[in-house]
């Protein structure tokens, strides 16, 4: 009997696009343009542009691959790790319980894909095996491996990287199953940074999209990866979970035949998952307060949402870290704005969200579901509101036109005239027919440089 890696390489390795499901495919193009697009409009971010320079010096000019946080050619794993900064670092990326997986796969994938002058086709085939690939393996192990304080989306995505970056060097099984192997030994990425209200986590991904790639590459030469690397005693998935669990008993269920993927969500807002419905909610009850200003705030979330490192923190605010992570701070920016973006996130010392915040507190209740808070606002003027959310996770299935619809968005935020948008829609929207991927970096390109132009201005 095969072993899990080796099931997972042959999968990836051999996956056709004329064998998908249509939606599969469509749904792979929904993640490429909206991935994309949250990178393009973090372009003016202080992190990515940081890690940009510090990779500069590591591997110099020229190269096969673009790097969107400068707008120019680079070697294709440092392009990896600048793309994978900059299109983490607003935490508006993609979303699954097992992590955010485009932030790693896309920047890894679309390097790769430049440097080896790979078709459209070959890129959506290397993005849906990749994310199968990393959602499989996190599904079932997320939970614990994130109590034990490691962070899963780095963890999940460098080997979704590799998965991609194998396909698009077209290695056969065998090669792709070594470079998942050697991935397990370049994963890495603590959640210590949320309680300390720190920055690394865009180089998290950074880290594991390189890490990805370079993996792909070790396999390619010949080099031969632990086949036990993931199911092992030392496995990753016993090691970094809990060794009493068989972990890998679903690993491959309905492998080829159910995609994990169809259950990516997006976030209509940066900031955490687990805060969409929150600041969905306190949206709608500033709406139905008509003015009036709160008293107090109850937030009631599942335990595992509320005692999430940082999601309960109160101030005071020093990074955009410790503000996106707080629940009460986005639930403020909700209530005022009735929105969230990256650029009130990044006003820490805004005093009428300072003051609301006070008096916003999350409350850990083991009657709610994950994915469904409940919130209770007492007014000033003596009126009680209240907000369920029972749709959960499923009403953020990221979808083709949603997809559409927040790169708009995100660009207006940003301020870019409507052709940006268009250009990169209509680039993602026709990549299994290109012949390479030149036209959607292209269109990623002139956005991000023009973001980080206007805000020069």
């Amino acid at each position: 009997m095969s072993s899990p890696l080796q099931a997972f390489g042959a999968f990836a390795a051999q996956l056709q696009i004329g064998q998908c499901p249509p939606a599969l495919v469509e749904k792979a193009r929904a993640l490429l343009l909206y991935g994309v697009a949250v990178g393009a409009s973090s372009a003016d971010s202080r992190i990515p542009a940081q890690v940009s320079t510090a990779l500069r010096s590591e591997y110099g000019a020229g190269g096969a691959a673009t790097n969107l946080v400068d707008g120019l050619p680079m070697a294709a794993a440092g392009a990896a790790f600048c793309n994978g900064a900059l299109f983490h670092v607003r935490i508006q990326d993609d979303a699954h319980p097992a992590g955010h997986m485009g932030t790693i796969i896309l920047p890894a994938a679309l390097a790769q894909a430049e440097a080896l002058d790979a078709s459209g086709e070959e890129l959506l085939a290397a993005i849906i095996g990749a994310y199968e690939v990393s959602l499989r393996v996190g599904r079932d192990h997320a939970a614990d491996l994130s109590s034990r304080g490691f962070r899963t989306t780095p963890i999940y995505g460098a080997l979704g990287a590799a998965a991609a970056c194998a396909r698009l060097q077209s290695l056969d099984a065998a090669h792709t199953a070594n470079a998942l192997a050697l991935t397990v030994h370049a994963v890495a990425g603590l959640r210590e940074f949320a309680d300390a209200g720190t920055d690394e986590y865009p180089f998290q991904a950074g880290y594991a999209a390189r890490n990805g790639l370079t993996a792909a590459l070790l396999a390619a030469q010949g080099l031969i990866g632990t086949d036990t690397a993931l199911t092992g005693r030392a496995g990753l998935l016993p090691v970094y979970g809990d060794p009493s669990k068989d972990y890998g008993s679903r690993l491959l269920d309905g492998l080829g035949s159910y995609y994990e993927t169809l259950k990516v969500t997006y976030k209509p807002y940066p900031g955490g998952q687990f805060h969409r419905g929150v600041i969905r909610g306190f949206a709608q009850l500033s709406e139905a307060a008509g003015g009036a200003e709160i008293e107090s705030a109850a937030i009631h979330m599942h335990p595992f949402e509320a005692g999430y490192l940082g999601l309960a923190y109160n101030g005071p605010f020093r990074t955009y870290t410790e503000a996106f992570f707080s629940m009460p701070f986005c639930a403020a920016l909700a209530w005022l704005h009735r929105t969230v973006t990256f650029a009130a996130l990044n006003r820490l010392d805004d005093p009428a969200a300072l003051a609301a915040v006070a008096r916003i507190h999350v409350v850990s209740d083991g009657s709610r579901a994950r994915y469904k808070p409940y919130l209770r606002v007492a007014l000033k003027d003596g009126r009680v509101l209240e907000w369920e959310d029972d749709s959960g996770e499923e009403s953020y299935i990221l979808t083709w036109d949603i997809a559409v619809r927040m790169t708009h968005e995100l660009f207006a935020e940003v301020g870019l005239p409507e052709g940006y948008a268009q250009a990169l829609i209509e680039a993602a929207h026709g990549i299994g027919a290109a012949k390479n991927v030149a036209q959607l970096m292209q269109a990623a390109n002139h956005a991000a440089q023009a973001v980080r132009k206007r805000t020069a201005g």
